[in-house]
């Protein structure tokens, strides 16, 4: 399931996975604009594996280690502390949080960074974010997260 319910759309490249970032590290997720304050769910049930604050990059965070899987999906600058605790049982769909502007997004706006670790390590979410936008399909008008995507 999509982590934004509600209009959401790319950061462009310096949001993608890999980006550049300062002192030679790489992008590790996939950042997706929202207004502050959109709900935010589950893209995947299992387990809370950390619940956080990070005031120099993620900001509010959250880790859901996904049920059955070697995979795990990580939620940051969220606008609050998430709406659940270390241990909790989430399911798909479930709302955790609102997106929000906190660690370094607060000098360039409210977006979620998402991002899928397999065991451990960060894969590109994309063709997954893609995938589960259905907001995009159910979309009357064309989003600007289609359009954003098309040009990639």
């Amino acid at each position: 399931m999509f982590p934004v319910q509600g209009p959401h759309w790319t950061r462009g490249s310096i949001g993608d996975f890999g980006a550049p970032r300062s002192g030679g590290r790489l992008h590790e997720g996939f950042d997706v604009v929202a207004s502050c304050g959109a709900p935010l769910v589950a893209a995947r049930g299992g387990r809370v594996r950390r619940v956080g604050y990070d005031p120099v990059l993620y900001g509010n965070n959250v880790l859901v280690h996904g049920g059955g899987e070697h995979r795990s999906y990580f939620y940051a600058h969220l606008r609050r502390p998430a709406a659940v605790h270390r241990g909790d049982r989430v399911f798909t769909g479930e709302r955790i949080g609102a997106v929000g502007a906190t660690g370094t997004a607060r000098t360039v706006g409210c977006h979620l960074h998402f991002e899928i670790q397999v065991s451990g390590n960060p894969v590109d979410p994309e063709s997954a974010l893609r995938r589960w936008d259905s907001y995009d399909r159910a979309s009357s008008r064309t989003s600007r997260m289609k359009s954003a995507f098309a040009s990639v």
